[in-house]
């Protein structure tokens, strides 16, 4: 049986015992209100399993590498058969593109909260480190990676680094704005920004273990104090 399937909650049976009454005027009452709010379609079941998977393959990937996680280890970790998670994608190499493009949606909202929450060009490339490394390492898990892309098919490689050059862009022109506003020192900013991710790469596939010694937000903490005290004016 496929595990992972969306089931059909759809039925005459559930339809019927469920089926809200209709005012005179023929319209449903809050109970049919508060019924479609709780109860998922198909297509969103379909969208939380196939998220679920991602996730546990960026778990795998992260923890054994890409070329030593096979379908089968995905599958194990998910507790259903391998031919049940073709329902949901098309091959590893589909799993490891959609864990790239995570990272990089994950660097989008690092950036639009740090422009959201900072004042100036140091502050936003501080709250980029801080916020990514909370993001990348969160309640999830690692649900991303940020390595072997180098497997990926021609067209696939080319958006990752799409997704990856515009990342880059975006976080080197924060620091020129801070250069260009005093709060930041005159460095090369895509240095700088080499610098700033190296290390948060270095972290998220080599390093960290959450049952290690230091939480994720005081290793936050710390890569955005080290980043500011390296390129800060004020130092």
């Amino acid at each position: 049986m496929n595990k992972l399937r969306p089931q059909n909650t759809t039925g005459a049976g559930v339809a019927s015992a469920v089926s809200p009454r209709r005012t005179k005027n023929g319209q449903r009452g809050k109970r049919a209100q508060a019924w479609s709010a709780i109860v998922q379609s198909p297509d969103e079941q379909y969208q939380l399993k196939r998220r679920a998977l991602i996730h546990a393959a960026a778990r795998a990937f992260n923890a054994r590498g890409y070329h030593n996680t096979s379908l089968d280890d995905v599958a194990a970790e998910l507790g259903v058969t391998r031919a049940a998670l073709y329902h949901y994608i098309r091959s590893k190499q589909e799993i490891l593109f959609e864990c790239h493009m995570l990272t990089y949606d994950l660097g989008d909202q690092a950036i639009a909260y740090a422009n959201l929450h900072a004042q100036n060009g140091l502050e936003r490339a501080c709250l980029i480190i801080r916020r990514f490394i909370e993001l990348f390492n969160g309640e999830m898990g690692r649900v991303a990676v940020m390595s072997e892309h180098e497997s990926l098919e021609p067209k696939m490689r080319a958006l990752i680094q799409k997704r990856r050059d515009d990342f880059d862009h975006e976080f080197r022109s924060i620091v020129e704005s801070g250069i260009r506003d005093g709060s930041i020192r005159a460095i090369d900013a895509k240095l700088a920004v080499f610098f700033a991710m190296g290390a948060v790469n270095w972290m998220g596939t080599r390093w960290y273990r959450p049952d290690g010694p230091l939480s994720v937000e005081q290793i936050a903490a710390s890569f955005e104090d080290m980043f500011r005290a390296a390129v800060s004016a004020d130092r």
